[in-house]
């Protein structure tokens, strides 16, 4: 097996465990999302018909509030008043759902709870006061946010895996086609023998000089 196969393995093994990986964390992230509660990031609770004051604080709220009550809270029913600064309560519109009163968007609402609109225009350092006719969970939007992308991060790497699974086997097939296609050339060495012609013509040469001084030799003993 080559280098250029080991390294096409490589990649393909690589490939589908950051697939199963990123979709782990994924499913992970959305879990995490689905089992966010308003009392995991309170900014603020009050009591039914009772009136609350409090001095917002920006960092890590944000400008707005998100108001949060149980489900079983009509959303006609519920009343909020807010004064301080310029804030604004934007409520949610309700709507009639085989005979209760949702608010629009209430499906992707957590489990046992009912969002019911924002408190809007908090500045930081100001004191505002608050009368609701239900208890209510107040969370800063920073927070909804971080929930929201948490979600949409898990979605995007469930999507995302799959593409690194089909990379991941691809490259795996084409490693393995490579290691079969090497494994079946075999390599050949054929060694070719010239004749040594120098050699033999060098020893000729010898035998045609040594008969000549033998002859020689021969004529002056005779003479």
């Amino acid at each position: 097996m080559n280098n250029g196969t080991k390294v096409t393995l490589g990649i393909g093994a690589i490939g589908i465990v950051l697939g199963i990986l990123v979709m782990v964390l994924g499913a992970g992230s959305i879990g995490d999302a689905g089992k966010w509660r308003p009392t995991d990031d309170i900014y603020l609770e009050n009591s039914q018909g009772e009136t609350v004051s409090f001095i917002h604080i920006q960092d890590g709220n944000g400008d707005s509030v998100a108001v949060f009550v149980s489900d079983e809270v009509r959303c006609d029913d519920f009343t909020l008043e807010v004064q301080g600064g310029e804030a604004l309560w934007k409520a949610e519109t309700c709507i009639d759902v085989e005979g209760r009163s949702l608010p629009y968007g209430h499906e992707d609402d957590p489990e046992g709870w009912l969002h019911l609109g924002m408190i809007d225009k908090l500045e930081d350092g100001v004191e505002y006061t608050i009368t609701t006719s239900h208890d209510v969970v107040l969370v800063g939007w920073e927070d909804i946010e971080e929930v929201i992308g948490d979600f949409l991060g898990g979605l995007a790497a469930i999507c995302g895996g799959p593409t690194f699974l089909c990379c991941g086997l691809l490259f795996l097939v084409i490693g393995g086609i490579m290691a079969v296609t090497s494994s079946g050339t075999k390599t050949q060495t054929q060694i070719e023998i010239t004749p040594s012609v120098e050699v033999d013509s060098q020893n000729n040469e010898l035998e045609d000089g040594y008969e000549k001084d033998e002859k020689k030799w021969y004529d002056e003993d005779s003479s």
